[in-house]
């Protein structure tokens, strides 16, 4: 099964069950969470940079919206543009967490991944050592 494949045929959580379920025992199950988690990877990556457009054009939407109502106000302009727009500053914030969000779990399982890959190496060293009895 190719990775686009598996992204396509699982969802974000699934792929987190899925990975889950492989033992850390045996070097074999290991790396088949290492490919789960690395399909996990592409689909926070997708969903960070998703995050990122959404609050730009919020951020834009918000500086569309000031102006306008800037250039409309006879008096008082910065006031009226500032009263303009205060939904859409809240919508943004809320766009920012979710962008600072996304970019945490991206990072987080990043750090899982290169974790198991010590983890992978160091058991196929164990393997391969006479000395360990081979499990």
């Amino acid at each position: 099964m190719t990775a686009l494949s598996l992204q396509k045929q699982y969802s974000l959580g699934e792929l987190y069950s899925l990975a889950e379920q492989c033992s850390h025992d045996y070097p074999a199950t290991l790396a088949r969470k290492i490919g789960y988690l690395t399909e996990v990877q592409v689909l926070l990556g997708r969903r960070a940079a998703e995050a990122v457009r959404d609050y730009k054009r919020l951020y834009a939407e918000r500086k569309r919206v000031y102006a306008e109502a800037y250039l409309a106000a006879g008096k008082d302009k910065a006031q009226r543009a500032e009263l303009a727009i205060i939904k859409i500053r809240l919508q943004e914030a809320d766009a920012e967490a979710d962008k600072v969000r996304w970019h945490n779990a991206v990072e987080s399982n990043d750090q899982v991944i290169n974790s198991l890959k010590y983890s992978l190496k160091v058991l196929l060293a164990e393997y391969n050592n006479p000395a360990s009895g081979n499990r």
